[in-house]
C-alpha cells in the first residue's frame, strides 16, 4: 500500500492555476484535493493558498471519512472558515455524502428490516444517534425518508408531532422508524422500548401503522418487529 505522506506530498507547480485546471478537466477528474480547496474557498482568489492548507488537512483527519466526521470547530480551527462560510463547505460534503448512498431507481418494497439497514447503510458510523422515519404506501414502497432528531433518544425528545406530521403531510399508509446506536451495538435501550410503544399506540388511534423500529450497529441491527417486541 503506497504510503499516504507520499501520495498527500506537494506536486511541482504546474502554469496553469488550480482553477484553471479544474475547468479543464473537469471536477469528476480533479483530484481530492483540489475538489476541496475549491470547496473550502470564499472566494476564487483563496483558492491557489487552501491547495496546501487541504493537504495539510487531510493528513490531520487521516482521510475523508475523517475530515467528514470532523467536528465543526476542528474544520474552523483548520480551515480558517466560520460562520455560514463553514455551514457552506459542511452542506456540500454532506450533500456529497447522500449522493453517494442514495438509489438510482424507485425504491423496492420493503419486506424486511434487513432492507431498511441497507437503505440506512450510511448510520452505521455516525457519531450521534439520528432518528429516521421511513414512510411507506400501500404496497411498503418507501415514498420518503426523513430525519425528525439527531441525538440522545427520549419520547421527551422525539415526540410523535414531528414523527406523523410527515406521515400524515404526505399521505403515507404506514412507517417504519429506525434509529443508530453510535456505540455499535444495537441492544435497545429501555428508552428505545418507550419511544417505540408509544409511538406504536399512536399509529393504532391515527391508522398509520408503525410496523417496525429497527436500531442500527455497526455490524449488525435489532428489529422490534422480528423480535416480536411490537
Amino acid at each position: 500500500m503506497a504510503d499516504e505522506t507520499a501520495i498527500l506530498a506537494p506536486v511541482p507547480p504546474t502554469p496553469d492555476t488550480l482553477v484553471q485546471r479544474v475547468r479543464s478537466v473537469g471536477v469528476r477528474a480533479a483530484s481530492i484535493v483540489d475538489l476541496l480547496a475549491i470547496g473550502f474557498a470564499r472566494r476564487e482568489e483563496d483558492v491557489p493558498l487552501n491547495e496546501g492548507l487541504m493537504r495539510k488537512m487531510l493528513m490531520r483527519f487521516g482521510s475523508l471519512r475523517g475530515l467528514s466526521e470532523a467536528s465543526p470547530a476542528d474544520i474552523g480551527a483548520a480551515t480558517g472558515l466560520e460562520d455560514f462560510e463553514l455551514l457552506r463547505a459542511q452542506a456540500l460534503m454532506e450533500v456529497g455524502r447522500r449522493t453517494n448512498t442514495a438509489g438510482k431507481g424507485p425504491m423496492d418494497e420493503i419486506l424486511a428490516p434487513g432492507a431498511v439497514m441497507a437503505l440506512l447503510d450510511h448510520l452505521r458510523f455516525e457519531k450521534r444517534e439520528h432518528f429516521i422515519v421511513i414512510l411507506l404506501d400501500a404496497k411498503n414502497q418507501v415514498m420518503r425518508v426523513s430525519s425528525v432528531h439527531i441525538g440522545t433518544l427520549s419520547m421527551s425528545i422525539v415526540g410523535a408531532r414531528e414523527v406523523f406530521r410527515e406521515a400524515i403531510r404526505d399521505g403515507a399508509s404506514a412507517l417504519i422508524v429506525a434509529h443508530n446506536h453510535p456505540s455499535g451495538d444495537p441492544t435497545p435501550s429501555p428508552e428505545d422500548f418507550d419511544v417505540t410503544l408509544r409511538l406504536v399506540e399512536i399509529g393504532k388511534m391515527l391508522d398509520i401503522p408503525v410496523l417496525d423500529h429497527v436500531i442500527i450497529g455497526e455490524r449488525r441491527y435489532h428489529s422490534f418487529s422480528e423480535k416480536g417486541q411490537i
